[in-house]
């Protein structure tokens, strides 16, 4: 966080330098007190803020509610820094609880919260405490770690001016991003409706003239689950193509693994350009029964156990109008409500899936439609790319507002402002005369 030139007026100190010490609470004692829990999983890592907490009692509350937050508080989690589960505490959780998983940062007198917010937030913040995370299956910093971290401080007039440079200036981004996401959901409701029409006869100008009621089945020559046999990473064996092979819509052989199948084996599992693959088992309803169709790459690898193979008779119906189908609103929502189960692993069988029923048109009349929806479907990928892009460069210059801000570029220094050393020198004096506002120790 440092800078080899020191605007004027500024001081280099560390954070622990310019906050305050956090009580904790002792559970023991008031075990009846109701509480809000400010929990990890409760911070919105994209807006930066406390969307959820959870109410307890004291007494039946997890061990690790025992920091009594103020309104202006940043928590910060220790917890995989990277992830930037940062926000400000709002004036209506004043003295509630929060985890210890959270860095509590409190500026001493003189030191705006915002201030502390918005460099809590920074990339040059978040990046210097992730490149010291220890711990490979549980990434994290200590509190120690996050205090120490060196910053320049600006005299407290400055950080006031700074504060209101940044909100002004992401306040206009924030209209922005709004209009942005608005665009987005109007994108996702085009898809949905083109993908509807497709399958109503109303895509294209014949209309559903003589389209036949179908089972799935009844056009199926073949519908198989996958290997259940474990696969590993590396090159020996057969590829394996696995779920996070086939959700995006399209078959991606990135992070292949691969597994020993035998020559039988390989014979019923191999696969084929036009097989279609969807999962029949996921943690998220709505992936089940979505998928991909196999490309000209992919054949002759196997697929895993969470999916199922469709081996249509084309004849009938192309590969490309049943992805259609089973991606189409109405075969969703039959889809979603049969996968439903309160054990947490949704899950759609080769009866379920042979059962879905839908209205059929000639081979012709599905070339069109399909030629139609790839059309329509790339104009809204264009789209979606175009808002990814330009929220990406919102981000960024959020950023670049935050280093500006903190090295003393974003807003005009004040000759007439009091130097940020005599700041440093008030919160140290006040820190010797009340021992009890002296930082204690902060805690991992």
């Amino acid at each position: 966080m440092e800078s080899d030139e020191l605007p004027a007026g500024w001081a280099r100190c560390q954070l622990d330098d310019i906050t305050m010490s956090i009580d904790k609470i002792d559970q023991k004692q008031e075990p009846e007190r109701e509480i809000a829990y400010i929990d990890i999983s409760g911070i919105d890592n994209e807006s930066n803020r406390i969307v959820e907490t959870k109410r307890y009692t004291l007494g039946e509350a997890p061990s690790r509610a025992r920091q009594i937050v103020k309104a202006g508080d940043t928590v910060f989690s220790t917890v995989r820094p990277y992830l930037r589960n940062i926000a400000l505490v709002p004036d209506k959780l004043d003295n509630e609880i929060a985890s210890t998983g959270f860095s509590v940062i409190r500026g001493a007198n003189g030191v705006e919260p915002l201030f502390l917010f918005f460099l809590a937030t920074s990339q040059s913040f978040v990046d210097a405490l992730t490149r010291v995370q220890y711990g490979a299956s549980y990434p994290a910093v200590k509190d120690t770690q996050v205090k120490s971290q060196p910053l320049l401080l600006p005299p407290s007039s400055e950080q006031q001016r700074i504060v209101e440079k940044i909100e002004t200036l992401f306040a206009e981004l924030d209209k922005g991003e709004e209009v942005l996401r608005e665009v987005q959901k109007l994108l996702a409701r085009y898809r949905q409706s083109v993908l509807k029409a497709a399958v109503t006869g109303t895509l294209t100008a014949k209309g559903p003239t003589e389209w036949v009621p179908v089972v799935l089945g009844d056009l199926l020559a073949d519908i198989r689950y996958g290997t259940a046999k474990k696969c590993r990473p590396g090159v020996a064996g057969t590829p394996v193509l696995r779920i996070p092979n086939v959700v995006g819509g399209g078959i991606d052989l990135a992070d292949l693994k691969f597994t020993e199948l035998t020559e039988k084996e390989l014979e019923k599992l191999s696969l084929r350009e036009g097989d279609v693959l969807i999962v029949r088992s996921n943690g998220s309803a709505n992936l089940v029964g979505r998928g991909a169709i196999v490309t000209a790459d992919a054949v002759g690898m196997a697929y895993a156990g969470y999916l199922i193979r469709l081996r249509v008779d084309c004849k009938r119906i192309l590969p490309a109008f049943l992805h259609i189908v089973l991606n189409s609103p109405a075969v969703r929502a039959r889809i979603e409500r049969q996968a439903k189960s309160t054990s947490g692993v949704h899950n759609l069988n080769s009866a379920e899936t042979k059962a879905i029923a839908f209205d059929l048109p000639d081979v012709d009349t599905q070339a069109e439609i399909i030629e139609a929806v790839e059309e329509a479907i790339s104009r809204i990928e264009q789209g979606e790319a175009w808002c990814e892009t330009e929220l990406k460069r919102s981000a960024a210059l959020r950023q670049s507002i935050l280093k500006d801000a903190f090295s003393g570029k974003l807003v005009p220094q004040d000759p007439s402002d009091e130097p940020a050393d005599k700041l440093l020198e008030r919160i140290h004096a006040a820190r010797e005369d009340k021992p009890n506002a002296k930082r204690k120790k902060a805690s991992a």
